[in-house]
């Protein structure tokens, strides 16, 4: 090698613009995968070889054929890339060497040249050789991949085919079966020897045989790419099979029409099948009876066909405390007791031609189309009561329901199905309000004002979020000396068509929604507001809770939050509780009443009946304030009763408890409750309840 160690810096230069010269110049030629840093540094290096050998005192090409296969290598394999580098070199080599000029140098460079094409030569037909290996093993591998799938694909055929539970047939283009599976020989109630050598147009009907030909030459000619049908098929015996067939076509190879496909379905179980899913589709699956959608259909069938004699009645039956056989004896006994009903509702209006459907979890419908001889439905409903006030033994226990009944008659046109279902179940609920075993003819005023009331409950919870309902204050008046007490704080709604709706009755619908535990700590909150600044310290905020809302868990802490953010004094609210609530234990209905004492706030009790356990309720909890029921504000217009009344508020007051009463309409009535004892009154005779903008008059 060179006698130049190290190399001198100018040599090194040269050599290092060398290299970038060939990186500009073969990058140019080909896709290399290296940074330009890294092709610099490789090529340098392959400078220095040839440089050095070049310079060598004893010159020997062969290091030149390995820098050729380096070439090779690394990719420096463009259609121009060894003829850019051998432009490159041979100048650089002969003004790297001392001997510039000699021809020595030059035969020595042209050597050197010629060892690393032969080199690079070397290093393609080697590339080219393991690259033709690389195809020829994919290629190998693609075939036996190829081979591998094709028989799995045939494994998976024969799998299919012969384990199918459908009747498969391969048949050539002649129809002659080539191949068939053990199912159509189930089919066809034959052994699978007894199709070899049979063509497959004999196994159709004469008459169907001419079809059975078009349907598989439409296949064939490409018109459809499958046929579905359903069609006869020959059993063993001469009888007929009902089969589902699907032929399809297979092809060669070349793309030529080979075999045909038959897949046959014996359609005898499905049919049976389908007879139970129809069954299903209009029976209850639990009690066996019609389910709501096929009684829905039969009776809109019966009144699209009615006509002005057309005469139904149709009654609806929930069975009542139904929970406590499914609690105290398990569903499995509910369930039993269902099917018990049902039977039962079947036995008692068979005789009718009458039909049972089941319309809910423990409800019962029936359609009677009436006739001459049709009796009344008290008949009915006495004999369904009758049998089912029978106890029916699950194990060891008797259990016999009693059932509350709705009826709705229907003549000619009048109603459509659902007016006429809505009728009957609404009715029965308000049979089942009054107690078990009730039952109750259809009103159709009571129904139309029940409907306008509910449309009006589902209607609210939108008027609270538009900001429809308000809230306004009734004056509770001291008997004493006529003053301002109090105000109790009243709902009211501005309904955009029925005007405004009072305050009763927007409770009320609150109450049955469960919506007034929503409005109440609204309704508490804005009235602290609108009156914290408004009147008086002197002048009480009364609320009289619902029954939910006595019972919520969440109310001291909302009287709480009220008293910190308004700064109200707690003396101030007067919150009254429902007795009814109280009495019962209900929910925290006592643990209210107590923190709410415990907390500065005159506690109350509204709906006072004078029961012992409300007397003893006042004592022991120290309540201050009694609103007396309606029920005992209606009595005083009787001397017997008014002494009763009489007697109830001295006791009352006795134990330290204010007395109040409301919905008083006249002044004279007010003074005969101040006579009685009476500490409050509210109601008409002082006017009506006023809105938040007049509470500065009061």
């Amino acid at each position: 090698m060179s006698d130049l160690t190290p190399l001198e810096p100018e040599r090194l230069r040269r050599r290092l613009e060398v290299a970038e010269a060939w990186v500009h110049v073969i990058g140019r030629t080909a896709y290399v995968p290296m940074t330009a840093e890294e092709m610099t540094e490789f090529l340098l290096k392959q400078v220095h070889v040839l440089a050095d050998t070049v310079n060598a005192e004893l010159f020997d090409p062969s290091p030149a054929v390995d820098v050729g296969r380096a070439l090779v290598n690394n990719d420096f394999t463009g259609p121009e890339s060894l003829q850019c580098s051998m432009e490159i070199l041979a100048g650089a080599l002969l003004l790297d060497s001392d001997r510039s000029g000699d021809r020595v140098l030059a035969g020595r460079v042209v050597g050197l040249l010629s060892a690393m094409a032969t080199g690079y030569a070397a290093g393609m037909r080697l590339r080219t050789l393991d690259q033709q290996e690389h195809i020829k093993q994919a290629l190998l591998k693609s075939k036996r991949e190829a081979e591998r799938r094709e028989r799995a694909a045939n494994d998976r055929f024969e799998e299919v085919f012969h384990g199918s539970a459908v009747g498969m047939a391969l048949t050539d283009m002649s129809g002659a079966f080539v191949q068939t599976n053990r199912a159509l020989a189930g089919i066809l109630e034959c052994e699978p020897d007894e199709l070899t050598d049979r063509n497959i147009r004999e196994l159709f009907p004469a008459e169907d045989a001419d079809d059975v030909v078009i349907s598989y030459r439409e296949v064939t000619e490409g018109i459809v790419p499958r046929i579905r049908e359903r069609r006869r098929m020959l059993r063993h015996d001469g009888s007929y099979a009902w089969v589902y067939l699907v032929i399809s076509l297979l092809r060669d190879s070349d793309g030529v029409p080979a075999y045909h496909i038959t897949m046959i379905e014996n359609l005898s179980e499905l049919q049976a099948l389908q007879n139970q899913l129809g069954q299903q589709s209009v029976r209850d699956m639990l009690t066996g009876v019609a389910n709501r959608q096929h009684f829905q259909s039969k009776l809109d069938a019966i009144l699209e066909g009615a006509g002005p004699e057309t005469s139904i009645t149709l009654l609806h039956v929930g069975i009542d405390s139904f929970s406590v056989i499914n609690s105290g004896l398990g569903h499995v006994a509910g369930d039993r007791m269902l099917q018990v009903v049902a039977n039962q509702l079947r036995a008692t209006m068979d005789p009718f031609d009458a039909l049972i459907g089941r319309v809910g979890g423990d409800e019962f419908a029936v359609l009677i189309e009436n006739t001459p001889d049709t009796p009344h439905y008290s008949t009915m409903i006495d004999e369904i009561n009758r049998v089912l006030s029978e106890p029916t033994f699950i194990g060891d226990v008797g259990v016999a329901v009693c059932v509350s009944i709705g009826v709705a008659e229907h003549q000619g046109r009048v109603y459509g199905r659902l007016d006429l279902l809505r009728a009957a179940n609404s009715t029965m609920r308000r049979a089942k309000a009054v107690g078990m075993r009730q039952w109750e003819a259809h009103n159709i005023h009571e129904d139309a004002d029940e409907k306008a009331r509910f449309a009006l409950t589902a209607a609210m919870p939108g008027a609270w979020e538009m900001g429809e309902l308000g809230l306004e204050y009734q004056p509770v008046i001291d008997l004493a000396d006529g003053r301002l007490a109090a105000l109790e704080v009243m709902l009211r709604w501005d309904h955009p068509d029925k005007g405004v709706i009072a305050h009763y009755a927007c409770r009320d619908m609150a109450e049955s929604t469960g919506m007034s535990l929503t409005i109440g700590p609204w309704a508490f909150f804005r009235a602290c507001e609108e009156l914290g600044e408004r009147t008086p310290d002197d002048v009480r905020l009364r609320l009289r809770l619902t029954q939910l809302q006595s019972c919520d868990g969440n109310l001291a802490g909302v009287v709480n939050r009220a008293i910190g953010r308004y700064g109200i004094a707690p003396d101030r609210l007067e919150i009254s509780l429902d007795a009814r609530a109280v009495a019962s234990d209900r929910g925290e209905s006592q643990s209210n009443l107590q923190a709410l004492r415990d907390n500065g706030v005159i506690v109350g009790m509204h709906e006072f009946t004078g029961s012992t356990t409300e007397f003893a309720i006042v004592a022991e909890e120290q309540v201050k304030s009694v609103i007396l029921a309606g029920s005992i504000v209606a009595a005083q217009h009787k001397p017997v009763l008014a002494k009763v009344t009489g007697s109830v508020i001295g006791t009352l007051r006795e134990l330290g408890a204010e007395v109040s009463v409301v919905d008083v309409p006249t002044a004279q009535e007010a003074a005969w409750w101040h006579a009685a004892g009476a500490t409050f009154a509210q109601g008409p005779f002082h006017g009506a309840p006023m809105l938040p903008e007049s509470l500065h008059h009061a």
